[in-house]
């Protein structure tokens, strides 16, 4: 690593120490959220944020309709095995959810509706899962950097007490906590308008 690696890596380290004690449960926090907010997209983004998803739906409805003009031909069901070929080929959760559809509907027209509430409700079940852990942790980082700013303070007030406010060297380091933990806890603002 090069010498940029470890002062990168040193002024970190100095950061997580001048922050207090609070820093250790910020940055649990902070690894938490993210944890769950990338297993969600690994388990759901990847497939919902691909570039063909207008496609096969369009290829699926393009199926589907020749399947229909195709009953004079007594061809049936080859729209409909053409779809779900195509989509068990693309896999994902939406290739997968799509061609239990097709097969439901191609089966029993009459219980695809009800099919399909319960089916929306398990698959929205499924991609929620871990969303609140991810806002509970971005709630709890906030309280926790302002539990660092009463500790930093707490800090300065106890050197204010012993040797009193003449030496403000003495005072730095409780002053230091509390505004590196209450950043650290904080995250940056986004919403700012212009005027």
């Amino acid at each position: 690593m090069s010498n940029t690696h470890y002062i990168f890596l040193e002024s970190l380290q100095n950061t997580y120490q001048a922050g207090g004690v609070v820093m250790l449960p910020i940055l649990l926090a902070g690894v938490i959220g993210f944890y769950f907010l990338f297993s969600s997209w690994l388990r759901i983004g990847k497939d919902f944020f691909r570039a063909d998803v207008h496609k096969v739906v369009k290829r699926m409805r393009r199926d589907l309709n020749g399947g229909e003009r195709d009953r004079l031909n007594s061809k049936s069901s080859m729209g409909v095995e053409m779809a779900i070929k195509r989509l068990r080929k693309r896999g994902g959760l939406l290739g997968r959810e799509l061609c239990n559809a097709v097969e439901i509907a191609a089966k029993n027209p009459d219980s695809f509706r009800d099919y399909m509430q319960v089916r929306m409700m398990k698959t929205v079940r499924y991609m929620e899962q871990g969303t609140h852990i991810v806002s509970v942790m971005a709630s709890a980082a906030p309280l926790l950097g302002l539990l660092g700013t009463v500790t930093g303070m707490v800090s300065t007030f106890e050197v204010i007490t012993l040797y009193g406010n003449q030496n403000p060297v003495l005072m730095a380091d409780g002053i230091s906590e509390a505004l590196i933990s209450t950043q650290s806890g904080f995250p940056a603002d986004t919403s700012e308008t212009a005027p």
